[in-house]
């Protein structure tokens, strides 16, 4: 009896493990709770860790309790390359992390990264919040076997770092640590600086520690990792526009009740909005908290970095041109 019980618990063990890797979730009666877990690598009390906490606040009252997303911040699940691929083996069933970090995935998320390919943020707007928006995100959910809800935007990426520079001969040779995503390394080298690909989570450390002189990142996020400790220059680079959103793997998606379906996405785009506005009236703040810091802003010479990417996407990235062109062409 002992046996055939050891067996069973071996089998029982076996179902949900391949479960869990295939991304499907067992059928589910209506009215059953479900209970997602959210991963996402920035702290705890930013705006990234409030819009997780908005779509699970949405999602729990939309389903009067009955759907319930536990918001994992500050890496707790691991790093955002550990959580992506922790989608596909059930460790977690959400990450909120930027297209560009599904690069491995799909092509088509350099797209993401690609540096001043916008104007400002209204351009930035009118290409993710439209048809070019969608496409973009069907595209690479397609292609990487993703569910991408609620596209969010994330604020310029700018520096900080130990060294100023305000054009590129003082650049030259700095070693910026940057996420492990090609386009931005290529950025960088482009620009003649030194990028280190490191984990989010080593930044700081290695900041303190002079493996690097400095990061890359939106200013809010950059300000909630406490950069200005071991950084006192901030250099308004701008150069990439980026977009945050909801990331699911598409079959575990795809197997929850189509009313489940329904309130995860409502509760994603909504709570999408809320950043999107949330970030209008907050982020010029953030340079001033800065200055409280004892950090020093400054303003390179935009003109030079960007003139130093013609031809850049077509040399780099040729998949891309035909999307970068119809962006760069959004009136």
């Amino acid at each position: 009896m002992k046996k055939i019980t050891r067996i069973l618990g071996v089998l029982v063990l076996a179902a949900t493990v391949a479960i869990a890797w295939s991304g499907v979730v067992p059928a589910q009666a209506a009215g059953d709770k479900i209970v997602l877990k959210l991963a996402l690598g920035s702290p705890a009390g930013d705006i990234r860790d409030g819009v997780c906490l908005k779509m699970a606040e949405l999602a729990k009252a939309k389903s009067n309790g009955n759907v319930i997303v536990e918001v994992y911040s500050g890496g707790q699940l691991g790093d955002w390359r550990d959580a992506i691929e922790g989608l596909s083996m059930g460790m977690n069933e959400i990450v909120l992390e930027s297209l560009g970090t599904l690069d491995a995935f799909s092509d088509m998320a350099n797209i993401d990264a690609v540096p001043y390919l916008y104007r400002d943020i209204e351009h930035f707007s009118k290409a993710w919040y439209g048809p070019i928006g969608e496409k973009i995100l069907k595209t690479v959910g397609d292609e990487g076997n993703f569910k991408l809800l609620g596209p969010q935007n994330r604020g310029a990426r700018i520096v900080t770092s130990k060294v100023p520079f305000k054009n590129l001969a003082e650049l030259k040779g700095l070693k910026l640590r940057v996420p492990n995503i090609q386009v931005y390394i290529e950025t960088w080298k482009t620009l003649g600086a030194s990028p280190t690909p490191l984990a989010y989570s080593e930044t700081f450390t290695a900041i303190q520690q002079n493996t690097v002189v400095g990061q890359e990142n939106p200013i809010m996020l950059s300000y909630s990792s406490s950069f200005y400790d071991v950084c006192k220059y901030l250099i308004e680079t701008n150069h990439v526009f980026s977009a945050d959103m909801f990331i699911f793997n598409k079959q575990y998606f795809e197997g929850l009740p189509a009313d489940v379906q329904k309130i995860l996405t409502e509760a994603c785009n909504e709570a999408a909005e809320w950043r999107n506005k949330e970030f209008k009236l907050i982020e010029a703040d953030f340079k001033e908290k800065f200055r409280e810091k004892g950090v020093t802003i400054i303003e390179p010479d935009r003109a030079e970095f960007i003139a130093a990417f013609d031809g850049f996407v077509e040399k780099q990235f040729p998949k891309l041109v035909p999307w970068a062109t119809e962006i760069r062409n959004l009136q």
